[in-house]
């Protein structure tokens, strides 16, 4: 009996330690990094938006975001390792694919989205134009980040929908402020840019007359893809499972508050006033990738001859 309290204190020193142990262990631990490259578009916001919240140090990570203006550079840069993973349009990475590359989608950040007030990209030409349509496009020299991007392939869509020809169509790659200064010196005819660019070419005086990514890709198709290769796959997957579910709790966020989007439009990614109350809004992700509307979407690719050989969705994805 005398030997209780004692007992009792040494149980009670012995827990003080291991707890001390734990937290020391808990502080101790260094975040995982991850170097992620990006196409600066309003598709980006769930990224930028779990940024500024904090939610990928609450998840264990330290993100470093890095721009790049072209979905085919971003890829080399996933493959060569300069990345650990890098979004751009679903399309680059495609065709990336088919031709043998180690890749695999992670995430959506965006999906296509038909409702009213949503959008993601735009035809532009200036205003006496007398480009009105697809059709008009035929012969025409049209401005866009890049011959093998989404906008080209939703363009030449559209356009062999309204019954011309994609191919009589010369693209001219450039980046998407200068693809609407060309438009506006008379440099191209057109431009076909993104969210939310043409935004600001209708308020600098241009003429929209298209959507290709909302009319052309199927409802909830995927959008702005996070992407990675298989090497980064395997070796930072955990970090790669929690990069997911921090972007999608923030998916769920925005997508429920149309108004947010528009603050972190402005406050986050630095929209001018004016374009953020104006832009179309894409639609925005808070779950995993429709592997059915992303099969319609690699299906669409490869008839159009951009793809090496055909693709099998469920093949792509991360698991």
């Amino acid at each position: 009996m005398t030997n209780a309290p004692r007992t009792r204190r040494s149980v009670a020193a012995c827990i003080a330690t291991l707890l001390a142990s734990l937290a020391t262990g808990v502080q101790a631990a260094e975040p995982v990094k991850l170097n992620i490259a990006m196409v600066p578009v309003l598709d980006a916001e769930p990224f930028l938006y779990a940024q500024s919240r904090g939610y990928y140090k609450e998840a264990g990570l330290e993100v470093t975001f890095s721009t790049n203006d072209s979905g085919p550079a971003v890829v080399t840069g996933v493959l060569n390792g300069s990345y650990d993973a890098a979004a751009a349009a679903w399309f680059p990475v495609a065709i990336a694919i088919s031709k043998g590359a180690k890749l695999k989608y992670v995430l959506t950040a965006s999906t296509v989205g038909k409702g009213p007030g949503q959008g993601h990209s735009g035809i532009v030409v200036k205003p006496d134009s007398p480009i009105k349509g697809y059709m008009d496009l035929e012969g025409k020299t049209v401005a866009t980040n890049a011959l093998t991007s989404l906008t080209t392939l939703a363009t030449a869509i559209e356009m062999k929908a309204a019954g011309a020809d994609p191919a009589k169509v010369k693209f001219s790659a450039l980046p998407f402020k200068t693809a609407l200064q060309a438009v506006a010196q008379g440099q191209v005819d057109a431009a076909v840019v993104v969210s939310p660019f043409q935004t600001e070419g209708e308020l600098a005086g241009l003429r929209l007359i298209g959507d290709p990514i909302r009319d052309a890709m199927p409802a909830d198709g995927a959008g702005l893809v996070l992407f990675t290769s298989e090497t980064s796959a395997a070796q930072k997957a955990a970090a790669l499972a929690a990069f997911t579910q921090a972007t999608l709790r923030a998916g769920g966020e925005l997508k429920a508050n149309p108004e947010l989007q528009r603050r972190v439009a402005q406050d986050v990614i630095g929209l001018p006033a004016d374009v953020a109350r104006k832009v179309p809004l894409p639609g925005i992700a808070n779950r995993p990738i429709n592997a059915d509307a992303l099969q319609r979407q690699l299906d669409a690719a490869h008839a159009f001859g951009h793809l090496a050989r055909p693709l099998k969705a469920a093949d792509t994805l991360m698991r």
